[in-house]
């Protein structure tokens, strides 16, 4: 049983307990956050966050964050557990159809993924996303890509 829902307090007990390795590795590298305190900051800027579930257990929390109250530019943000990877069927068709959503809202978004997640990158390709060459970004000068999209 799939579903998405508004994230509520214990969905982020339960990611900060279960976020996938490479999450977490981007959360620290880009700037020296744990999982629990990323998704608290992510969800606190963004206009909204949701839960996407398997059989009520976490597969992901994700949002847009505005840049200001009267940009047209989002920050898109995704964290997840493994369950992404167990379900990466319905994963990709469900996140497919809330891109295109905010693709409506923002006419750019923008963002930075760890070079190393590679699965990542691919993914953020096949969602319509240009990906830069990597470039260190963060405390430690991990290499990251940046991330966007333009509508005209």
């Amino acid at each position: 049983m799939y579903s998405i829902v508004e994230t509520a307090p214990e969905h982020i007990e339960e990611l900060s307990n279960t976020m996938r390795q490479v999450d977490v590795d981007e959360v620290w590298a880009a700037g020296h956050n744990t999982p629990k305190h990323a998704l608290e900051l992510s969800m606190k800027l963004s206009e909204h966050s949701f839960t996407g579930l398997v059989d009520g257990k976490v597969m992901c929390i994700f949002g847009v964050t505005p840049m200001s109250p009267i940009s047209d530019t989002g920050v898109p943000w995704l964290l997840g557990s493994d369950l992404i990877d167990q379900h990466k069927h319905v994963f990709l068709r469900m996140n497919k159809v809330y891109v295109n959503e905010i693709k409506k809202r923002f006419k750019h978004l923008i963002n930075y993924v760890d070079n190393r997640n590679k699965k990542t990158i691919h993914w953020l390709r096949w969602l319509g996303f240009k990906l830069s060459d990597p470039a260190p970004y963060g405390p430690d000068g991990v290499l990251f890509r940046k991330f966007e999209y333009r509508r005209d």
